[in-house]
């Protein structure tokens, strides 16, 4: 028999003070040239998993490890210090977080000097690895110019650079518009093609890399390995302990089922029958006519270049609004203006009917709620429990309710940032929704969660709207916009390119110009519809 490429035997990771592991006995192994989906519930250890792959536990690891885990036969903490990194690489969810450099080709370089390469060939290695991700283009650019996709395939470009047998992607589309991860996994696909590479693939989002996986493996929130297979059998034999477990299902199993659909379930929208009947959205919160935001000719610049250019817009009380874009095109730095974190270099913006500059900064935040795409940004204090509690006339029995509500209770004395980072953004909604603002903005409000915590989230958030909070959600999640959304605007260069209700912005034909794409019932009826367009000729 062949030997494994990586063995783990019985692993058990507990970390300090806690009562019980965060993997739980695990055993696997994985042959050379296998693409392995790894799926889990948020805080199920997936993570932990990856420090674990590759030699950054037990070393940095407060807490205890057991059990063995071999690559090409060795264990791995026999491996030299750093040896195991050259066989064994990672690409993080944030890649900003493994840039040692300035510029693109020294964040490469750096990896190839470290692996001892001559001078007289790292100019070639670094133009082939750059070809492989599509950056050779940006080869003499300075990092921060890079779009997040780009910053994706850069930290993947440096991975590769060090010729890895394994290449672990944790959350790699995590970050992404839908057009930048779709474009990511096909430079995956063709990296498979061209070069042998094992590959273990760490995603909430299963439909994205339905191409390229061959095994599936499910990890329970008790961190122990629960199914190792194929995906197929796993979506239809156990949809129900899936979801209970917060593990997405594929789109189309998901229509599937709520058309109630006779299993086998398929995994793909083009392998759906025709005519399917789905329940229509809810009805919306009455909205009021009062304005909430009005923006009058508001610029935004730096030096060099416009960054914000909005004549006008206006938000109304009551209002779901969602704003979608690719990365980079200026979301953000939209709703940070309209929430006065950002001073327009010209124009003017009200709030609440008063001009923002006239705003005292305590009497505006009592009214606006804001939370960053980065919770980290605005946590204060040193527990769970009290970043709660902070600046809130709020009793223990609400605190408590809210700490079961995002399923964080059992964290209460816990420092914020030990959260995981599922975690950590439940916490930052919530201290934003105890405040009751009239406006909350939320900036990427599900991202890293699990279905579960999704929809734990969301629910919350809606149940706030419902109570006539005036939501503003930045979000590259078009199934979220699809069924909460009242009005969606688009922003791309720094403008708004539409501004319609969800029905007429899935009517466009540019969504992808956009990086968008269609949430999973619009795009079965757009392929219906074409269905039946070229059966009547």
């Amino acid at each position: 028999m062949t030997q494994a490429l990586l063995e783990v035997d019985q692993l058990t990771v507990t970390f300090e003070e806690e009562s019980t592991p965060t993997l739980d006995d695990l055993s696997f192994t994985v042959q050379e040239g296998e693409s392995i989906l790894l799926l889990g519930p948020s805080g199920s250890g997936k993570s932990t998993l990856t420090y674990c792959l590759n030699g950054l536990y037990p070393k940095e690891l407060d807490g205890k490890m057991s059990g063995s885990i071999y690559f090409a036969g060795s264990k791995i903490e026999d491996f030299k210090s750093g040896k195991i990194n050259l066989e064994v690489g990672t690409v993080f969810q944030d890649p900003e977080t493994q840039f040692c450099m300035l510029t693109v080709e020294d964040e490469i370089a750096f990896g190839l000097e470290n692996k001892k390469i001559s001078p007289d060939l790292m100019e070639s290695e670094i133009d082939r690895v750059l070809s492989l991700v599509g950056l050779q283009h940006r080869k003499k650019d300075q990092i921060h110019t890079l779009s997040g996709g780009q910053k994706q395939k850069l930290a993947l470009a440096a991975v590769l650079a060090l010729e890895p047998r394994l290449l672990i992607l944790d959350e790699p589309t995590a970050n992404l518009d839908p057009a930048a991860s779709k474009d990511l996994v096909e430079t995956i696909r063709h990296l498979k093609e061209e070069q042998e590479i094992t590959l273990l693939i760490i995603e909430h989002n299963i439909d994205y890399w339905l191409p390229i996986i061959n095994r599936t493996m499910l990890l329970d929130q008790d961190g122990s390995l629960f199914f190792d297979g194929d995906l197929s059998e796993a979506v239809n034999m156990y949809d129900e302990e899936l979801q209970q477990r917060g593990i997405w299902l594929p789109e189309a199993a998901l229509l599937a089922k709520q058309a109630q659909l006779p299993k086998p379930w398929p995994l793909t929208i083009d392998l759906l029958p025709p005519d399917l009947q789905f329940q229509t959205k809810t009805s919306e919160v009455l909205q009021k006519k009062e304005q909430i935001i009005q923006v009058e000719n508001a610029v935004f610049r730096n030096k060099e270049k416009v960054l914000l250019d909005i004549p006008a817009l206006t938000i109304k009380h009551g209002e779901f609004l969602a704003i979608t874009g690719k990365n980079g095109s200026g979301k953000t730095l939209l709703s940070r203006q309209i929430t006065g974190l950002l001073k327009p270099t010209a124009g003017d913006i009200e709030v609440l009917g008063k001009k923002l500059r006239r705003w005292k900064t305590n009497e505006l935040y009592q009214q606006i709620g804001y939370v960053f795409q980065n919770p980290e940004h605005q946590f204060l204090t040193d527990s769970v429990w009290n970043e709660i509690a902070f600046g809130q006339a709020v009793n223990a029995d609400e605190i408590q309710r809210v700490l079961e509500d995002i399923q964080l209770a059992a964290q209460a004395d816990k420092h914020p940032f030990t959260l995981s980072q599922g975690q950590k953004r439940r916490l930052s909604v919530s201290t934003m929704l105890v405040q009751k603002p009239q406006l909350l903005v939320l900036d990427e409000p599900t991202f890293g969660q699990d279905s579960h915590t999704t929809e734990v989230l969301m629910d919350l958030i809606w149940r706030h709207h419902q109570r006539g909070c005036t939501i503003v959600m930045i979000t590259h999640d078009m199934e979220l916009v699809d069924r909460f959304a009242s009005r969606v605007l688009i922003v791309d260069q720094g403008r708004i390119v539409a501004d319609d209700q969800p029905a007429g912005i899935w009517k466009r034909k540019d969504l992808s110009d956009y990086g968008l794409s269609l949430p999973a019932k619009e795009a079965y009826n757009k392929r219906t519809q074409e269905d039946s367009l070229y059966a009547s000729y």
